[in-house]
């Protein structure tokens, strides 16, 4: 059971290091999937690219009249299936998560901001399959992978507390997916 959450490394770079050593310089596609897209969020506000996290987060974009305490209301939710690992973020108009918000509607707390277009804020491929394949077969950079994973989802959602009103924050975190699964594993097994 993995009990201690704190990823030893700081970076995907050097966990694709000591997978790279591990697997004698192979890379498994299950692995790649997962760290490509943390790549990306590693580099969300260091690259110039634009992205669903930072377009929340501009000021500009905000509609003043419906903040509170000047910040725009959301929902955030996380979903796995077996197809990805999603972060969604639903702005609150009158005092209910939308899906659906048409541009400039007056009752939203952002100019533009359409959950329905936009898609979730971050999406994590293959992420159940990496779990499953770690819990089977994984090494220690597997581990660290899916701790470093925890780690910044955890920040994320921490920035975006800080930054914007989070009114919910619902569904299983990638320690409580890990754990769930090692569950469901273990049921099987016995």
């Amino acid at each position: 059971m993995l009990q201690n959450w704190n990823c030893r490394f700081g970076s995907i770079k050097t966990i694709t290091q000591l997978k790279k050593t591990i697997n004698m310089g192979e890379i498994p596609n299950y692995y790649s999937l997962v760290a490509n897209k943390l790549y990306e969020l590693e580099g969300t506000f260091t690259d110039g690219f634009d992205n669903n996290i930072k377009y929340l987060l501009k000021k500009d974009n905000w509609q003043s009249a419906n903040l509170v305490n000047g910040k725009p209301q959301v929902s955030l939710i996380k979903h796995l299936n077996a197809y990805s690992f999603d972060l969604h973020c639903f702005p609150i108009i009158n005092d209910e998560p939308q899906m659906l918000v048409k541009p400039y509607d007056p009752l939203s707390p952002f100019k533009e901001f359409n959950p329905a277009v936009l898609g979730p804020l971050l999406r994590i491929p293959n992420l159940q399959e990496f779990i499953t394949v770690t819990l089977r077969l994984g090494d220690e950079a597997d581990l660290e992978l899916l701790k470093y994973t925890h780690m910044l989802i955890e920040q994320l959602i921490a920035l975006l507390k800080q930054n914007i009103l989070v009114t919910d924050d619902t569904g299983p975190s990638i320690k409580e997916i890990y754990t769930e699964s090692m569950a469901q594993l273990n049921e099987l097994g016995s």
